[in-house]
């Protein structure tokens, strides 16, 4: 993934807002990393994090690298314990999280953080900022870098919960005007926080992402460890990569899948890679048949050595998301294309028009390609990528939804 270079932190420092902390004009930065995603089992924005972190620490402009979590500090050589993505961490709420319903606790709370984050950055070698990667920044003083991944919480109403969009809508107000730089991961994004939460577009960097450098097709032998673990074999089962919410369109895409000939779906099972989210997702009779019948592999959370086997031998690749900031998934997936034929499915994108993709979540049954995608590859010939002319589509609320993409279609012989 890429990483925003130590010139953005640099920009954001020069406007810093307040003579607490010296300007920043120094080459070599002390960076204060937002590092809570990267405690447990890391979804999309932990695995940005965990590369940011990993490539900060090592970054000739990085002079020190302090990880902040909760209201504590980690050491950079806590990245070394974190590796393996082993799993949840438990971390107490704590006295704070006990007062948390408390009138004026989450004022005394704010203040506290501030006073503390500011005396762990004057322990610092000047100069300090702070970057927070997702979303909602900690009370400081000091240059503060913000990433916005996306504004999915204001696209769809069952995008999140309405306690986790009460929050964000409390706290990011505060975060806003504390920035002195905003990093968008794709240009859709920086037009969203244009458009919706008022910034500047000339305040804002787009820096996109990009799959780590171990994203790159395996072979079969390499992979039957992780295959065998799962039940799967190479070739024979459509991938998806997601975290299990409604926002990423799952019970759509089981749809599409029960459409297949029996035959077909039974060679070609529905696998899901993500951790459990909220809602209802897959939750229903039609996914718990599906999962009895063996043709909807529920895989939970997958760490990337894993996830790169699944990538390299699945059959196709599907991505039916609603709404995304930029939908790494996708770009991951095109990095297996010369060991996979695959189909991507995204839905709204217009941030990644050329992505070689097809929407199904808006598709009649009778629309759907995927039997012609799922051919045995023994029968495949030719890969041909036919444009899908753009349009306009219209949803429930009468928002207007852009979507593009290409049809990656298998030919006979």
């Amino acid at each position: 993934m890429n990483l925003a270079s130590s010139g953005h932190l640099l920009q954001a420092g020069s406007r810093a807002r307040n003579d607490r902390f010296p300007p920043l004009t120094a080459a070599r930065l002390s960076v204060l990393l937002g590092a809570d995603s990267l405690l447990g089992r890391r979804s999309g924005v932990g695995r940005m994090t965990w590369q940011i972190a990993r490539l900060l620490r090592g970054h000739e402009e990085i002079g020190t690298l302090t990880l902040l979590a909760g209201a504590g500090v980690l050491s950079p050589d806590r990245l070394d314990v974190l590796e393996q993505d082993s799993g949840p961490e438990a971390r107490s709420a704590g006295v704070w999280g006990r007062l948390g319903r408390v009138p004026g606790a989450a004022a005394l709370r704010s203040a506290w953080l501030r006073r503390r984050l500011n005396a762990v950055a004057r322990a610092l070698p000047a100069p300090v900022v702070y970057h927070e990667p997702n979303l909602i920044a900690r009370p400081f003083d000091g240059a503060t870098v913000l990433t916005i991944n996306d504004l999915s919480w204001r696209a769809g109403r069952d995008f999140h919960p309405d306690q986790r969009t009460a929050w964000i809508e409390r706290r990011l107000p505060g975060s806003i005007a504390q920035a002195t730089r905003f990093v968008a991961i794709s240009a859709f994004t920086a037009g969203e926080m244009e458009r919706e939460l008022g910034i500047p577009r000339e305040r804002i960097d787009v820096v996109p992402l990009a799959p780590s450098a171990l994203f790159h097709p395996i072979p079969t032998e390499q992979a039957a460890a992780t295959l065998d673990r799962h039940g799967l074999r190479a070739g024979g089962f459509v991938l998806s990569v997601s975290t299990l919410e409604p926002r990423k369109n799952f019970d759509r895409l089981l749809a599409a899948h029960a459409l297949l000939p029996d035959a077909l779906r039974a060679r070609h099972p529905l696998a899901i890679a993500g951790g459990a989210g909220w809602g209802s997702a897959l939750k229903g009779e039609k996914a718990e048949r599906a999962l009895r019948a063996g043709h909807l592999r529920l895989l939970g959370h997958v760490a990337d050595p894993e996830l790169v086997a699944l990538y390299s031998q699945c059959s196709a690749f599907a991505f039916p998301s609603l709404y995304e900031g930029f939908g790494l998934p996708v770009i991951e997936a095109q990095h297996f294309q010369l060991g996979t034929a695959s189909l991507s499915i995204l839905g709204y994108a217009p941030q990644t028009p050329a992505v070689a993709v097809i929407v199904l979540w808006n598709a009649s049954p009778a629309d759907s390609s995927m039997p012609d995608a799922l051919a045995d590859r023994s029968d495949a010939a030719v890969i041909e990528q036919q444009s899908i002319e753009r349009e306009r589509i219209e949803d429930d609320d009468g928002r207007n939804l852009d979507t593009a993409g290409r049809l990656l279609r298998i030919d006979e012989r």
